[in-house]
């Protein structure tokens, strides 16, 4: 029915319900969900000598120590400061600008080599 190209949108709708009123429910067994319940941590299992910073930093960062991404973002910052004081694509001595202008006109004559006769 599905496969039939002259199959209308209706047609295929029922067949699909039919289907899905075919398949009986499968439900977990009492043995499946008391398992699942002793193992799902309880509200109780806290410790109780927690400060409200303590239990502030574990709901902002409840997958571990806090140190990792601190020390993450720490090697972040270092880095970006470090590339950014050094600048490893700019030149190491600074030319004043008649040399650079010297430079780029030869650069350009180099990089041209006799396409220049053409032009009057």
């Amino acid at each position: 029915m599905v496969d039939n190209p002259n199959s209308s949108d209706q047609e295929d709708f029922e067949f699909v319900q039919n289907l899905f009123e075919q398949i009986k429910p499968e439900f977990a067994s009492p043995e499946l969900k008391a398992e699942i319940l002793r193992s799902a941590p309880s509200a109780k299992s806290t410790n109780a000598t927690v400060t409200g910073l303590e239990e502030l930093i574990e709901y902002l960062w409840p997958f571990g120590p806090l140190w990792r991404p601190a020390a993450g973002l720490a090697i972040a910052a270092m880095f970006g400061v470090m590339l950014g004081a050094t600048d490893p694509l700019s030149p190491n001595t600074v030319a004043d600008a008649d040399t650079a202008l010297t430079e780029e006109i030869v650069a350009f004559v180099e990089a041209a080599d006799g396409q220049l006769e053409d032009i009057q």
